[in-house]
């Protein structure tokens, strides 16, 4: 990509930024969750992995800062990093399901949104949500488990009779 297009791209979200912060009365507290997102579209763009967990940390934490700053109440700004941190997992997932390492993002983000959601749970009716989101959760995880995943155990060489010994 050229300098000029570069240049074009940083002026149309700059502007954009802006325009979305006089419209929404959303001041700086938005900019975290919109480089976020600049680095969602690079992801889906490149598929590169090195996008995409920016791209999930800075969104998720940009929507809690967002809606802390609107007046939710309760811990919610690591409730968005934790579930910026599952969507890593779950987009990575959904992108590159050959790549052993996509579950690493579950560890940071079930610890955050535990937080977040315990956080909660003296401001909102919480049991209404968990229950929900925690089957949710559930169902992904083994929606998106492969067949082969379902068994660490098991060897295929295990499947073919043993070859008979030859001499030479």
């Amino acid at each position: 990509m050229n300098s000029d297009r570069i240049l074009g791209f940083a002026l149309i979200g700059i502007g954009g930024v802006l325009l979305l912060g006089t419209l929404t009365g959303v001041g700086g507290e938005m900019i975290p969750g919109l480089i976020g997102l600049g680095f969602l579209a690079a992801y889906v763009r490149t598929r590169s992995y090195g996008f995409l967990v920016p791209a999930g940390i800075l969104t998720g934490l940009g929507v809690g800062i967002v809606l802390a700053g609107r007046g939710v109440a309760g811990d919610i700004v690591p409730l968005g990093l934790g579930v910026g941190f599952l969507s890593i997992a779950v987009i990575g997932r959904l992108g590159d399901a050959d790549w052993p390492g996509w579950w690493w993002p579950l560890i940071p983000g079930g610890i955050l949104t535990t937080v977040g959601t315990v956080g909660l749970a003296d401001t909102w009716d919480v049991g209404r949500y968990v229950v929900p989101a925690a089957l949710i959760l559930v169902g992904a995880s083994l929606v998106l488990r492969r067949s082969g995943d379902r068994s660490a155990d098991h060897d295929p060489s295990r499947d073919q009779p043993p070859r008979p010994a030859t001499r030479h």
